[in-house]
């Protein structure tokens, strides 16, 4: 026997190559389809086996908290899916936009309190994206750091106190108002959900969102504006946040500077556990809206049976771990 045949490598057996084909085709199909049929399972079994979870008066409250958070997150996708990662400052952005709507509506009318507050979305937006697209700061570092400055100004400025809406008033009738079972909040959450639909996937700008976050250095030799995507990107997560705030303070009639305390782990968390991955390039509005049902309802499971917050919190953070790790799997078997 030769030298070059005691060195050759054996050839996989087609056995073996069909088992981790196989094995990888399963990955894949749980990776893209799995949160549709988990979701529909849990569901079920909600339905079927948790008491109270089928009650109309449960089921209203579930979309109520469940509207500001995929407010949120539809606009976190935009991010996401550019390959940035996380916007982390949409915790003080929503606060900004309640404290705003709530504080100023009484001196400036609501529609003046709405265009403050969309200047600081705007203002929180491009801060964010030129600091990340075009100085190409880290979007977590830059993100937490805003976010400190947000809400430490807000909590300067309106020294802690909260603000109340008019019993009755507008932004109360909003927070109250049903459409059929359903609170109007859930019919925003539906409508901010059809147009960032369009906009990621039948727009040129949504276009060059995925091709960026596929393919970085391709986008910028096709002689795409990289920066200005990534500005639009932020722009679009700031202007999600700003209209949660709005949702999130007519829900109680009140706003102050910690509303808003966890809704940057859940709108990451219905993101991920969406299917909409954190490498950049692939996912849908669709995926994030799953993704908040799954989130809002185990939330609502586990209420519902007793479980403190911290428990609520564990879970959600081993669900993640579970779908960013399925994530990469699903796209190291995709390179074999």
């Amino acid at each position: 026997m030769t030298y070059t045949e005691l060195i050759k490598t054996p050839t996989p057996s087609p056995s073996r190559k069909t088992g981790r084909n196989r094995v990888s085709q399963a990955v894949a199909w749980v990776a893209s389809r799995g949160i549709f049929v988990f979701t529909g399972a849990l569901l079920v079994f909600s339905a079927v086996f948790v008491h109270g979870f089928a009650s109309s008066v449960n089921i209203i409250d579930v979309f109520h908290r469940a509207s500001a958070i995929g407010i949120v997150a539809i606009g976190m996708t935009f991010v996401v899916i550019s390959a940035n990662y996380i916007d982390l400052s949409v915790v003080a952005q929503i606060a900004t936009s309640g404290v705003i709507l709530m504080a100023l509506s009484p001196e400036f009318g609501i529609l003046g309190a709405m265009g403050i507050a969309l200047f600081f979305a705007l203002l929180y937006g491009v801060v964010n994206g030129v600091s990340v697209g075009f100085l190409k700061a880290n979007a977590v570092v830059v993100t937490l750091g805003t976010t400190g400055i947000g809400v430490g100004i807000l909590s300067l400025v309106s020294g802690g106190t909260i603000f109340y809406g008019p019993v009755g008033g507008p932004i109360d009738a909003f927070g109250d108002a049903r459409v059929g079972p359903f609170p109007l909040s859930a019919f925003v959450l539906v409508a901010v959900a059809i147009v960032a639909g369009i906009v990621l996937s039948r727009t040129k700008f949504g276009f060059m969102i995925r091709s960026y976050g596929s393919n970085k250095q391709a986008t910028r030799l096709a002689g795409v504006n990289s920066g200005g995507v990534v500005v639009g990107a932020f722009v679009l997560t700031a202007l999600a946040a700003m209209i949660a705030g709005f949702v999130l303070a007519a829900y109680s009639n009140t706003a102050v500077s910690t509303m808003s305390d966890g809704y940057d782990f859940r709108a990451l968390a219905a993101v991920i556990i969406g299917g909409n991955s954190l490498f950049g390039g692939r996912g849908s509005i669709l995926r994030t809206l799953v993704g908040v049902i799954f989130i809002s309802v185990l939330s609502n499971i586990l209420v519902l049976s007793g479980f403190s917050f911290a428990w609520q919190q564990l879970v959600t953070g081993a669900v993640i771990v579970f779908a960013v790790a399925l994530d990469a799997l699903a796209r190291k078997a995709e390179k074999r």
